[in-house]
């Protein structure tokens, strides 16, 4: 791999932010598929490629708000205890969850059970990961969400989906606002180098 394809990597990876503010503007269904397609060549555990992802827009996206809506009472301990000196931020978050940002997809991210749910949760993230990345060199918004899978059954009931675990919910579309960048954490407290 040459210098300049890493440094396009590093550019998509350090530029990609969650987005939850969307304008309305449709997303193209070739660039729906091209993240599907580069969501698959994730790692997998075991090569088991157990993935499975159902892509919701339009009016039935619209009528699953009030049951995604739901998830927020569970996260709102969560919430509390992280931004209970900023308030905005709680606030911003349950608006989101409310209404998605005004986001014209949303891909509903699952694993079908292998009997191995750490590696299966592990896999699907990963794929979740490539779709992310693959969305933003695009042009492209997301946002990775985990608290629908608080209401997971109620989901499951209106799209019709069975024998799968919900891992997340990723919003798709065109950003209205550009995220700041958040900081990162000095490596030096992350990492422990033990290489003789």
């Amino acid at each position: 791999m040459g210098s300049e394809c890493f440094e396009c990597v590093e550019r998509v990876i350090k530029e990609r932010r969650s987005h939850r503010f969307y304008l309305d503007k449709p997303v193209e269904r070739e660039k729906l598929e091209k993240m599907i397609e580069l969501a698959m060549w994730a790692p997998s555990a075991m090569n088991r490629q157990q993935w499975f992802f159902v892509v919701v827009g339009g009016e039935r996206l619209k009528s699953l708000l009030s049951v995604i809506s739901k998830s927020v009472e569970h996260l709102m301990p969560r919430l509390e205890r992280f931004f209970g000196d900023t308030p905005k931020i709680i606030a911003l978050t349950k608006q989101f969850f409310r209404n998605l940002g005004n986001a014209p997809i949303a891909i509903f991210a699952y694993y079908t059970p292998t009997g191995d749910d750490y590696s299966d949760v592990q896999s699907v993230s990963a794929a979740i990961q490539n779709m992310l990345l693959a969305a933003h060199a695009m042009g492209l918004g997301t946002c990775w969400m985990t608290g629908p899978v608080h209401v997971e059954e109620e989901i499951n009931q209106y799209l019709g989906v069975k024998d799968k675990k919900l891992v997340a919910v990723v919003t798709v579309g065109y950003s209205a606002k550009k995220p700041p960048v958040p900081p990162r954490r000095e490596v030096e407290k992350k990492v422990v180098w033990m290489i003789d």
